[in-house]
């Protein structure tokens, strides 16, 4: 049931989210809530500990989100800098994630850590109204099906393809919203 609760809440975030409405945030925490509670009945500490900080910047997304609501908080692309900072951050937080998931006997630490790692960034670009953020999610959410198939949660790999989906939408939506605000 929480597995259930957890897809729909996650299909309701990341709709919301292609369509840039702020109350894709509350989605998205109860998404979280759910997806945790199954990680750790699962042993998937890195998930675990990745719903934690998705919590947070859950947060952070949403409260940026509903200040900027009323100003012109548009979409934005990273620069080449930018980009290599973000990909730059991915691999430091995978790699330190890898090291203490490796410590306390996660079940899957190298995929883990990956996802994790670029997970985070992902996310925080989100919050920020970057486009990228989608060209992260998408190979993010492959590995991730992957990983749910592995630990026997079907619905969970279920919600991933939906994310990668509307991954790929929202970047295609995002980018022709982009466009217009530069014409």
């Amino acid at each position: 049931m929480i597995e259930i609760l957890g897809l729909l809440f996650g299909v309701l975030y990341i709709i919301s989210m292609v369509k840039e409405k702020w109350y894709a945030w509350p989605f998205g925490l109860l998404a979280v809530g759910m997806y945790g509670f199954s990680c750790y009945q699962s042993n998937l500490f890195g998930e675990l500990f990745l719903q934690l900080v998705y919590a947070i910047l859950t947060l952070y997304g949403w409260l940026k989100w509903q200040k900027n609501s009323h100003n012109n908080f548009t979409i934005t692309k990273l620069s080449n800098f930018q980009y290599t900072i973000a990909i730059s951050s991915a691999i430091s937080i995978s790699l330190l994630s890898y090291v203490a998931l490796s410590m306390i006997n996660s079940s899957l630490p190298v995929l883990d850590a990956i996802t994790n790692g670029f997970a985070i960034v992902a996310t925080f670009l989100a919050a920020r109204k970057k486009i990228d953020n989608w060209l992260f999610w998408i190979p993010i959410n492959a590995v991730t099906i992957f990983m749910m198939l592995l630990k026997g949660m079907p619905f969970y790999a279920l919600l991933y393809l939906c994310y990668g989906v509307f991954a790929i939408i929202g970047y295609y939506q995002w980018y022709a919203s982009l466009k217009k605000t530069q014409a």
